[in-house]
């Protein structure tokens, strides 16, 4: 009998356990990788964007920056400009996890930069202008 009650109790607070799981990782199973923000900039100082923009100079870096929620898992950023794209890997190791990728811009025109899942399911797309 008392083997019986133990293995009830340890069922039960295994299910308790499960249930209790933080809403984070709960839709971190569910739902997959979610890019919750995303900002460009001219740099990155304590993983946070610095100097926000949407326009940037010939030759100059811009930074993707990213809060990403739903890992581990791996995130594909492609930096695209006419038929010329680079595209980065990245791996996100945890949730939430902030990450970013850079580029060097050598070309001047409408630019678009896309964050895509494994699965190539796009999450985030964003647009700047470099002059």
């Amino acid at each position: 009998m008392k083997r019986l009650l133990s293995i009830i109790v340890v069922t039960a607070f295994a299910a308790v356990s499960l249930s209790a799981r933080p809403a984070a990782l709960q839709g971190a199973a569910a739902g997959g990788l979610q890019v919750s923000d995303a900002k460009l900039g001219k740099s990155v100082e304590n993983k946070e964007i610095k100097d926000e923009a949407t326009t940037f100079a010939v030759g100059e870096k811009a930074y993707l920056w990213m809060k990403v929620t739903g890992g581990p898992g791996d995130l594909k950023v492609n930096w695209k400009a006419g038929d010329a794209s680079d595209t980065i890997s990245l791996t996100i190791g945890g949730s939430p996890w902030r990450t970013w990728s850079s580029k060097t811009l050598h070309k001047a025109g409408s630019w678009t930069v896309t964050v895509t899942d494994a699965a190539g399911a796009t999450l985030k797309e964003l647009t700047f202008t470099v002059q």
